[in-house]
C-alpha cells in the first residue's frame, strides 16, 4: 500500500493548522487520512463516523475521494480552533460536524465504518475500554472500526478486542499503526 504526498499538497496544507495530534503535521495527517481512504475504497461503507476529528482533514480527504459518503465528524472544539474555522476547511464538501464526543449521540447498529485518528493514546485504559464498548455499539454488524495512533501505544488495541471487536488487519507506517476491527455478528 503506497501513497505518495504531491509537493501541491505540502504547499496547500499552509491552509490549515494542527489540531491536537502529537506532533503529527499537516502533511502527515494528509497522508494517513489517504491511507485511511484505502481502507474505506475496499470497505464500501454508506454511513461514517469520525471521532475526535479535529482539524477534519481527514473528514476532508475522504469527502473529496468518496463525495458520496455521509460522514458524522465528532469533536469538542473550543479556543485552540473553532467549528467556524473547522467549517471553513470543509467549505467545498458537505459535512457534518457534530460538537459532542461521549456518549454518543447515535442509535445503535448505525455506521459502516467508524474510525479514529489519533484519539486512543491520550485516554486511559478504563476509559478506553467505556468508549470501546460504545463504539461497539454504533457499528452495524459485519462493519468495521479503523484505529489509527501511535505504533508505541499499539496494545490499546486489546480494549476493543475486549469490547467484542475481531482485528481484521494490523498495518503500520512511519511510527503511526491502522488496526482494521470488525463487529461480528
Amino acid at each position: 500500500m503506497v501513497v505518495v504526498s504531491s509537493l501541491f499538497e505540502s504547499i496547500k496544507s499552509w491552509e490549515f493548522r494542527p489540531y491536537r495530534r502529537m506532533g503529527v503535521t499537516i502533511d502527515e495527517e494528509m497522508f494517513y487520512a489517504k491511507l485511511l481512504g484505502k481502507f474505506a475504497s475496499s470497505l464500501n461503507p454508506s454511513r461514517v463516523l469520525d471521532v475526535g476529528c479535529g482539524n477534519c482533514l481527514f473528514t476532508l480527504v475522504l469527502k473529496t475521494s468518496f463525495p458520496e459518503l455521509e460522514i458524522a465528524s465528532l469533536d469538542l472544539w473550543n479556543d485552540e480552533m473553532t467549528v467556524a474555522e473547522v467549517k471553513g476547511y470543509l467549505k467545498n464538501v458537505d459535512s457534518n460536524l457534530i460538537q459532542n464526543l461521549f456518549p454518543l449521540p447515535f442509535r445503535d447498529d448505525y455506521f459502516d465504518l467508524v474510525y479514529a485518528p489519533l484519539y486512543f493514546y491520550n485516554v486511559t485504559r478504563d476509559r478506553r475500554e467505556e468508549l470501546a464498548l460504545e463504539l461497539f455499539r454504533v457499528v452495524k454488524p459485519r462493519s468495521f472500526l479503523v484505529i489509527i495512533d501511535l505504533e508505541i501505544v499499539r496494545n490499546l488495541r486489546k480494549s476493543f478486542l475486549k469490547a467484542g471487536f475481531e482485528e481484521r488487519t494490523y498495518y503500520a507506517n512511519q511510527g503511526v499503526f491502522f488496526s482494521l476491527m470488525e463487529k461480528r455478528g
